[in-house]
């Protein structure tokens, strides 16, 4: 770089600095645990415990010449993975709770935003946003003085969330005739006054799939407010490091027979998708078991589920899931994925089955294992 060019630089880097104010998170780190689950043909919204008040409060200064020195790219990665443990600048995703969003903070690969929209003295803004091919994730944050918009935890307030891509809704990516619609939902962020919204096409469903580059438009409707909020995000896939595989494998155990069809390694997510058949004769609504997956690769190190979704016609006879889970460190060798049933406390399976620590209990079916060789690239 020449250093006409460097000069240009620091001298947006010091605008940069001078304009944008820094959230410095001033209390104690709080991240809940929480469970997605799923149904046959709609995504279950995920809901989380309220976390506690967290003060914000704005500041240019050193930690700003740090933050914004890792998203222009003059540090080293190993430097910016050090920078952001300085407390006060951990951004929305590098302490979220999820390792793919945090992998994608710290390599670059989320694309940072100032977007936002105002009203009655609430400001909704989002500052990064990223997606892998497989899922979209918006941090989403609040701002505001008013503590009637305080005391409602930020996940419930934008629960009706609205999604567009190039000016058309997004349902129109969804499978046609079906009820297989494609519904965001939010998870924990940093603290209160932030969420993740996430959402993934159905596209091995049968649906369209979203294209490499789209404007995305949020209207969100908060309660209390009249006017929707509108927010205008350009987002970008990053498939650089992708690997996806057609393994088409297939295994029976009893009336299930299952098959492997997609495998996808990103930096953010691995995901699968699965097709399920059981007999014509029976329906998977009230035949098939409630099923699972574990991934591990061939050192037995097992992955933390994301999310998922499936769909199966109304009283058919087969069902098609995309599963997706947090990313290996690099591709393995091998992976192993071990389908397992859940198990109820009655034959009617109104009520699972838990553990002492309140987990689910489980039951792997071994016939239904299929280990996978990964060639490298």
């Amino acid at each position: 770089m020449s250093n006409h060019s460097e000069d240009k630089e620091i001298m947006h880097l010091k605008r940069l600095i001078r304009d944008t104010p820094i959230e410095v998170d001033l209390a104690e780190k709080t991240i809940n645990r929480y469970y997605s689950g799923t149904n046959n043909k709609k995504n279950k919204r995920i809901r989380q415990i309220k976390l506690r008040n967290k003060a914000i409060v704005t500041a240019a200064s050193v930690v700003a010449v740090f933050a914004l020195a890792i998203g222009t790219g003059f540090v080293s990665p190993v430097m910016a993975s050090s920078i952001k443990q300085i407390p006060g600048i951990n951004t929305i995703f590098q302490i979220a709770g999820d390792l793919g969003l945090k992998t994608a903070d710290e390599k670059g690969l989320a694309e940072t935003l100032d977007a936002s929209d105002s009203h009655n003295n609430l400001t909704l803004k989002v500052p990064v946003v990223v997606f892998d091919g497989t899922r979209v994730s918006i941090g989403i944050e609040r701002e505001t003085l008013e503590q009637k918009y305080l005391r409602s935890n930020f996940q419930e307030m934008i629960s009706d969330i609205g999604l567009s891509i190039n000016g058309e809704p997004i349902s129109s990516y969804a499978p046609v005739n079906t009820s297989n619609s494609i519904d965001p939902y939010t998870i924990p962020g940093k603290d209160n006054n932030s969420a993740i919204i996430q959402f993934s096409d159905r596209f091995n469903q049968g649906g369209e799939e979203f294209p490499e580059k789209f404007n995305l438009t949020l209207n969100i409707k908060v309660p209390g407010i009249e006017e929707p909020y509108k927010i205008d995000l350009p987002v970008v896939e990053n498939t650089n490091d992708n690997l996806v595989l057609n393994p088409s494998i297939s295994r029976k155990s009893g009336d299930i027979n299952l098959k492997l069809e997609k495998v996808e390694f990103t930096p953010i997510t691995t995901a699968i998708t699965t097709r399920i058949e059981i007999p014509e004769n029976l329906k998977i609504a009230t035949s098939l078991p409630l099923l699972g997956y574990d991934i591990l690769d061939e050192k037995g190190n097992k992955l933390k589920l994301v999310n998922g979704n499936g769909w199966n016609p109304t009283g058919g006879n087969y069902l098609i899931y995309d599963s997706r889970f947090e990313p290996f460190n690099s591709i393995p060798r091998s992976i192993t994925i071990k389908t397992f049933k859940y198990l109820y406390k009655d034959k009617n399976r109104t009520q699972l089955d838990l553990n002492s620590n309140g987990t689910p209990k489980i039951e792997y079916i071994p016939d239904l294992e299929i280990t996978l060789p990964i060639a490298s690239k």
